[in-house]
């Protein structure tokens, strides 16, 4: 329920400052309580995992089976101390990692001491192919986790929400919504002007990408995570301009700097279409979107079908996640009087896809959904997303409950959802 403010002094005060014709000011609330409950989970064992370029793992292996760092040949005559002609290596242990800081210092100390500046000279160039391969090991570690308990929460939240709306004599409609939410530290809200010329919209917005694309349908009176929802690079544009004719919708936007904000560079723009309209008396739709922030673009498709009380939304999301790095090979000795040099390996940036289908059917007061989401990554493990819920209208009042597999941690909720 709405509550409508129209006042004839207010009216007269806008159409003083824009020969507005029409102008109506609503304000409307949410706000809903009950409980979630998150799964726990087990504890997790600490641990470091090294990581390096094949080059590197073998340089490695080579130092870490030196005893003694020598820099004279059999003959005495001065050579680099560490050279090979290996080219395959396992991954780096935590044992030879140490085992070549150890032997840094004898190889620093033969730098400072070695009698010849010739022998100083090679000690030197392996200390840098040591000093540049420690700086390049990727040491992943794992942090000790202890195991989680079952938690319940209390839930609950109230938003009022505010919208103008006007139109001018000569035909151009205006607005704003906006809302305050019961922390007092959201200040969310967007403007519009529109004509036959279209819609521009500014202030916190979605993508153009995502207004046409959308999301799946999701459960629960809080969305149990909002995991339905895709991850859509867009989701904080600030300018968009769309327009909508015989079914079609077509809609643009972009990102612009705010005040000093100099943390956006590079292209950010998205755009977006969707065709709606009646196919043997179900309600069919298709909305394709693409967005390009710096180097990283993003296609999206989603088709939908909706006939009697039965709803099905399909969505389809690829992030290709950059381009790709072409490999360059190691040098694995030091003996040339260079510095080691690492290889580069190919780092491919594979594509994310990210595919979902929700269901949902309504029968009187009552609705009930489901929906599930997998993001797919090659060499990554995938991810999956899965709920099912229902939601009872109780008129000014809704009753939902939702059970979310939030990639294998279960959450559940219950409560109630209600306006004014």
């Amino acid at each position: 329920m709405k509550n409508k403010l129209l006042a004839s002094s207010a009216i007269t005060a806008l159409t003083a400052f824009g020969s507005a014709a029409t102008a109506e000011l609503t304000i409307s609330g949410t706000a809903r309580v009950g409980l979630m409950t998150t799964e726990g989970a087990a504890a997790v064992v600490g641990d470091t995992v090294y990581s390096a370029s094949a080059g590197d793992a073998a340089f490695m292996e080579i130092v870490s089976s030196l005893s003694v760092y020598q820099t004279l040949d059999a003959t005495g005559s001065a050579v680099a101390g560490i050279t090979s002609a290996d080219s395959t290596a396992t991954a780096p242990t935590a044992g030879n990692v140490a085992a070549m800081r150890a032997l840094r210092a004898n190889i620093a100390a033969k730098v400072e001491n070695a009698i010849t500046s010739v022998l100083r000279s090679d000690a030197a160039v392996d200390l840098a192919s040591v000093d540049a391969i420690l700086a390049r090991i990727d040491a992943t570690v794992t942090t000790a986790v202890a195991a989680k308990s079952d938690t319940t929460t209390a839930e609950n939240r109230v938003r009022i929400s505010f919208a103008g709306s006007g139109e001018t004599d000569g035909g151009l409609t205006y607005g704003f919504s906006a809302r305050a939410d019961q922390s007092n530290s959201s200040n969310g809200g967007s403007q519009y002007i529109s004509g036959a010329f279209g819609k521009v919209s500014m202030g916190d917005l979605d993508g153009a990408d995502e207004q046409m694309a959308g999301n799946l349908a999701g459960v629960g009176f809080t969305g149990a995570g909002s995991h339905q929802n895709f991850a859509y690079q867009s989701a904080s544009h600030n300018l968009s301009y769309s327009i909508s004719m015989a079914g079609v919708s077509f809609a643009a936007s972009t990102d612009l700097v705010r005040g000093a904000d100099s943390t956006k560079t590079g292209s950010n723009s998205a755009m977006g279409i969707k065709w709606s309209g009646d196919v043997g008396g179900a309600t069919v739709g298709i909305g394709l979107g693409q967005s390009k922030v710096g180097t990283l673009s993003e296609d999206s498709i989603s088709a939908s079908v909706s006939m009697g009380g039965l709803t099905i939304k399909a969505v389809s999301h690829s992030n290709d996640n950059g381009a790709s790095v072409a490999s360059t090979a190691a040098s694995l000795s030091s003996a040339s009087g260079t510095a080691h040099t690492a290889a580069v390996a190919d780092v491919p940036n594979y594509d994310t896809d990210t595919t979902g289908l929700s269901i949902s059917y309504a029968m009187d007061s009552l609705t009930v959904t489901a929906f599930t989401r997998t993001e797919e990554t090659q060499g990554v493990a995938d991810k999956d997303y899965s709920g099912v819920g229902f939601a009872y209208n109780m008129g000014g009042a809704t009753l939902k409950a939702g059970f979310v597999d939030n990639n294998n941690i279960s959450v559940m909720d219950f409560g109630l959802n209600f306006s004014f």
